[in-house]
């Protein structure tokens, strides 16, 4: 990609020839943003200093003086640069993102899951009422037991050849959805 300002080849958010800030991508890849591999294996902290460190090149402050096309910028790769952070932080989403290209499951058409699994969730449902501890607990356990599962798929596909995750990680990552949904404790009323 080419400057806007002086032409030269760009990559990331400010020309090294001129400085000038650049557009940010319309459909922006959260690991690119950040300037992260595209991979499963991260740490927070890791995450974190990518986008402190982007962060500050494009931070509003740094152009508040330039004209309205770079501060109208600086705002977008702003929120492209937040809303990577808080896709790629936690486990789950990147592997949402990972998956799917979204940091959250889809609202319609997700992966389908097992009868078993889904009959399993019922059961927990109704144990909530009865013995909302026990059901918290199993529903632990069984997420456990899906995040070891993740954490083998998504780490044989690292050491694979990258070019998509495995379909089954979505239906992971579903079922991870439910878990939480039943291991979390209820809002305080």
């Amino acid at each position: 990609m080419g400057c806007w300002r002086c032409r030269e080849r760009v990559e990331g958010p400010l020309c090294a020839s001129c400085g000038a800030l650049q557009p940010p991508p319309v459909e922006p890849d959260h690991f690119a943003v950040l300037g992260l591999e595209r991979c499963w294996h991260l740490e927070p902290t890791q995450v974190d200093a990518a986008w402190r460190a982007r962060s500050r090149l494009v931070h509003p402050d740094r152009f508040a003086a330039k004209g309205a096309l770079e501060r109208r910028m600086s705002l977008q790769w702003t929120a492209a640069i937040n809303s990577a952070r808080r896709a790629l932080r936690d486990p789950v989403s990147r592997g949402w993102y990972l998956a799917t290209g979204q940091a959250r499951p889809r609202d319609e058409g997700g992966a389908a899951l097992d009868p078993d699994f889904l009959e399993t969730v019922f059961d927990l449902q109704v144990q909530l009422g009865s013995d909302p501890d026990g059901a918290r607990a199993q529903a632990t356990w069984l997420r456990e037991r899906v995040m070891a599962e993740l954490e083998a798929r998504l780490s044989a596909w690292e050491a694979g050849d990258r070019k998509a995750p495995p379909a089954s990680v979505e239906e992971l990552l579903s079922r991870m959805k439910y878990l939480d949904n039943l291991a979390s404790p209820p809002p305080p009323a």
